[in-house]
């Protein structure tokens, strides 16, 4: 009886130090992003669900930041006190990545295989700093041309396709305004606001450089930036064909072709969802934005995951980033309609053939540019803003208001 006793006892140690074995191998990650809608939160939870099957040894904290998620997550990413892994947003990417506040990723994609090009390169190059791989994009956005087919139907216009250039969207735009003297109920062709993101295909499709071969000089100022500015607000100052969503009531340009009080908008993929909320009887389509003198432009808007330099545990973060952009969560959340894949293998996944909005949208990036600006992203945001403001506001000429907003630029990127 004794010796029963004695073989229970040690079979009892045995499973108690091997239980405390593997809570002591137990690693805790902390996943971080700003505050999502109930959707993606949904979609992140579902993920950790299967990562924490295919690593139980790997425990994930998913604390998202409520407000002002940039200013926050550099902050503690200066007092080296940053989340394991967490959004970048490819706006202030770069800043980060000179800084070496964020792990260099490809020695630990070698270890599992994971390759460089399984990604769309056009998106894996905004977080790509000196040869070195600095996030995985999550997912994307580029600009569609939005448009009300009602509107096309009664002025008898056939639906824009991805051959229209300049010239044909600016004639569609006279021809869909409709001015009937009453500001509450006058259409305009298309919203074109104070905003450097929806100006910044122009200048790619017109043919303008950012920088020089120095990266201290900006270019916008030449011909073709020139030429951009003076497209992009001539229809509504010489056209009366565009409005900017205030002037029709709308607090964006979504909010406007939604009350349809514009014919045509440039928006990204979120429009989809906010009309299908909201303005569930528009019919509507999307296509890629028009050819111009360069031929086809877009600007992407993109968000990855990164792992801070700072990290712990930098193989399991890694095993994390690799899950949540691996080929099986990006086509779950492709096959939801929430967000468009980077992953390469899904460009020909059946999803587009049935949505072709959201098609229009994905084709966007194989042209884009992306929605960066460098070191100083915001404050020449700012500038490009104020430049097209000047021409709405003070029917200053584009050539001057490009020239005063370029010098304004050389001081900025000279600091």
């Amino acid at each position: 009886m004794k010796r029963l006793a004695c073989v229970v006892l040690c079979a009892v140690l045995i499973a108690a130090l091997a239980a405390g074995a593997v809570a002591a191998d137990k690693v805790t990650l902390v996943l971080s992003g700003w505050q999502a809608s109930p959707e993606e939160q949904q979609l992140v939870a579902d993920a950790l669900k299967v990562f924490a099957q295919k690593h139980p040894n790997i425990e994930v904290k998913y604390e998202p930041i409520v407000e002002d998620f940039a200013t926050k997550i550099k902050t503690m990413l200066a007092a080296r006190n940053a989340p394991d892994v967490f959004y970048v947003d490819i706006f202030w990417a770069e800043p980060l990545m000179s800084r070496g506040m964020l792990l260099a990723l490809d020695p630990y994609m070698a270890k599992t295989g994971t390759k460089r090009s399984d990604f769309a390169e056009t998106l894996l190059n905004g977080f790509t700093y000196n040869g070195k791989t600095y996030g995985i994009p999550k997912d994307f956005n580029t600009l569609g041309l939005f448009y009300n087919k009602k509107m096309f139907d009664e002025a008898k216009i056939p639906y824009p396709t991805p051959d229209w250039t300049w010239e044909t969207l600016r004639e569609v735009a006279k021809k869909l305004t409709k001015i009937v003297g009453d500001p509450s109920k006058d259409r305009y062709g298309i919203c074109l606001p104070v905003d450097a993101a929806r100006f910044r295909p122009f200048l790619v499709q017109s043919g303008a450089q950012f920088l020089d071969k120095t990266g201290k000089k900006c270019l916008f100022a030449s011909p073709e930036g020139v030429r951009a500015l003076d497209y992009y607000t001539s229809f509504k100052m010489k056209d009366k064909s565009a409005v900017i969503p205030s002037e029709v009531g709308a607090g964006w340009g979504g909010d406007a072709f939604g009350k349809e009080r514009v014919a045509m908008v440039l928006e990204g993929g979120w429009l989809i969802p906010y009309l299908d909320n909201n303005f569930a009887n528009v019919e509507y389509g999307v296509c890629e934005l028009p050819k111009g003198p360069a031929g086809r432009g877009n600007v992407y808007f993109t968000v990855s995951y990164s792992v801070a330099a700072s990290c712990k545990h930098p193989e399991e973060a890694w095993l994390l980033v690799e899950h949540l952009t691996g080929y099986e969560n990006q086509k779950k959340v492709l096959e939801t309609g929430f967000a468009l894949p980077t992953r390469v293998a899904l460009g020909d996944h059946p999803f587009f053939k049935s949505n072709p909005n959201m098609a229009a949208i994905f084709k966007g990036y194989a042209y884009a540019v992306p929605w960066q600006f460098g070191e100083h992203g915001e404050k020449i945001m700012n500038v490009l803003n104020q430049s097209i403001e000047k021409i709405y506001l003070k029917n200053e000429q584009p050539d001057k208001a490009m020239n005063d907003a370029v010098r304004e630029i050389d001081g900025i990127l000279s600091e």
